[in-house]
């Protein structure tokens, strides 16, 4: 008696797969758990871009605030808004108005301090040099009220170092000549004995004479309290424009010369 074989022949097996000219097949390794592994390399994945775009961002966020910074302290040292408080420069400014200030006009640089970084700077007889200008007569001013430096006023200049001033009966004269003095409206009711300007310092006065707590009444401002001139009104709209300042003019000086 034959038994069939359990042995499959050969032509029982599964046709192995057909290979086409040119073609490739991964060859696979078996694992312990008779796990598939791709023998192959895998590509290489592209580096992840979140944290590099993060960082970026960051970078230009700070150079944005600190160009803004700069701009803003540039401006800031160059003009400022006030508020005008009372009203001791009426008829020409009010309460409650806006102004713009310009601090940069009167600045000065101080070489004496400068020479304690550049040693080859010399800062000569005369270590303060004006980089624009000094004040001038008939400029409207905001200072730093001399006895409570925390407190800012606005008035106008009336005389500079050097000059001679008083008041008589309201009457200003500035080097015994008298101001023709447009911006008033009204003479003041006070007078004010004859003194010398001295260096560095201004006569200021409010155009509301009998309304103003000014240089008549408490003396002189020194040339560091001042924080600009007064150049522009921006509100309220109707006030919008300029604010007053003049040129007070004291004549021609004749000399004669030998």
């Amino acid at each position: 008696m034959t038994f069939p074989s359990s042995n499959p022949s050969p032509s029982d097996e599964a046709p192995a797969p057909e290979q086409t000219p040119g073609s490739l097949t991964s060859p696979v390794l078996v694992g312990a758990d008779d796990g598939v592994i791709d023998a192959l390399p895998a590509e290489p994945q592209p580096q992840p871009q979140t944290m590099r775009r993060v960082r970026r961002a960051g970078w230009e966020l700070m150079q944005t605030l600190i160009l803004a910074a700069l701009i803003f302290l540039a401006v800031r040292a160059m003009a400022q808004n006030f508020r005008v408080e009372g009203s001791s420069m009426e008829p020409g400014l009010h309460d409650g108005q806006y102004l713009l200030v310009n601090k940069a006009v009167y600045f000065e640089i101080n070489l004496e301090k400068v020479a304690n970084y550049l040693p080859f700077i010399d800062g000569g007889d005369e270590p303060r040099k004006v980089l624009f200008r000094s004040p001038k007569r008939g400029d409207v001013v905001v200072f730093r009220y001399p006895k409570d430096p925390d407190r800012n006023f606005i008035k106008r200049v009336i005389a500079v170092p050097g000059d001679s001033v008083r008041i008589v009966n309201g009457v200003v004269f500035v080097n015994d000549i008298k101001l023709d003095e447009p911006y008033i409206d009204e003479t003041p009711n006070y007078d004010f004995a004859e003194q010398v300007v001295p260096a560095r310092s201004y006569f200021v006065l409010g155009d509301n004479r009998s309304n103003s707590f000014d240089s008549h009444a408490w003396g002189f401002v020194p040339k560091e309290n001042i924080i600009g001139q007064a150049v522009f009104s921006y509100w309220p709209f109707e006030e919008l424009g300029g604010v007053g300042n003049t040129e007070i003019n004291l004549g021609f000086i004749r000399i004669s010369l030998p």
